[in-house]
């Protein structure tokens, strides 16, 4: 298990994401006000981007078709032990968990089946450039398929990111036009999170450089 050190990222701390399993979390981030605003049922591969310990895999496949599959994707190797851990423990079916290593230009392994939607919580706003995280994830993406972003508002709380780590919605809805995505929608949540759902845009070209087959 890593132990924090100065040098680490805010989300690399094992008491960061214990905390976002917390009753403190659920609290101050309502699961329900976030899983009414988008649909799953016609989707057969979802995404969990960044899913950390996990804390939203009972929610999205609570969403999902029973038959649909849900691909948890993370960077820390910790984590996803443990996830694994949990997947055995409650016997969750429909459901594996995929390493990526962190790049600022996330690009889904072609080994997965390509997803209908990317569900990014708390993520998107941990790369030098969400935007061009944005890009990436969309062209992992089937057309038309939908990134749906949660992150931290840019205020001030006790736990989590500092306000400078954060990415506001105005920034985050500036960065997805500037690459060419289309926002479908945006949501707040309440003063600390909001949410943000965005496909590709008429101009996104993916012939430049499209990984996926």
């Amino acid at each position: 298990m890593s132990t924090y050190t100065p040098d680490m990222e805010y989300f690399e701390d094992m008491r960061y994401q214990e905390f976002l399993l917390s009753s403190r979390r659920k609290a101050i981030c309502p699961v329900e006000k976030i899983l009414r605003e988008f649909d799953l049922k016609d989707a057969q591969n979802v995404v969990d981007f960044g899913m950390g310990l996990g804390f939203f895999i009972p929610y999205l496949k609570q969403k999902m078709h029973k038959d649909a599959w849900l691909w948890g994707v993370e960077c820390q190797q910790d984590l996803i032990d443990l996830v694994l851990k949990k997947k055995v423990q409650n016997d969750i079916k429909n459901f594996s968990v995929v390493y990526l290593e962190r790049t600022e230009h996330p690009l889904l392994p072609q080994w997965i089946p390509v997803p209908e939607i990317i569900f990014a919580s708390l993520s998107i706003s941990t790369f030098p450039n969400p935007g061009l995280a944005m890009d990436g994830l969309i062209r992992s993406m089937k057309p038309n398929g939908k990134l749906i972003i949660i992150d931290w508002a840019k205020t001030e709380y006790t736990e989590g990111p500092s306000i400078r780590e954060k990415v506001s919605l105005d920034k985050m809805k500036y960065l997805a036009e500037l690459y060419n995505l289309e926002i479908i929608r945006t949501f707040i949540i309440n003063e600390f999170f909001y949410g943000l759902i965005v496909k590709a845009g008429e101009n996104f070209e993916t012939s430049i450089y499209d990984f996926r087959d």
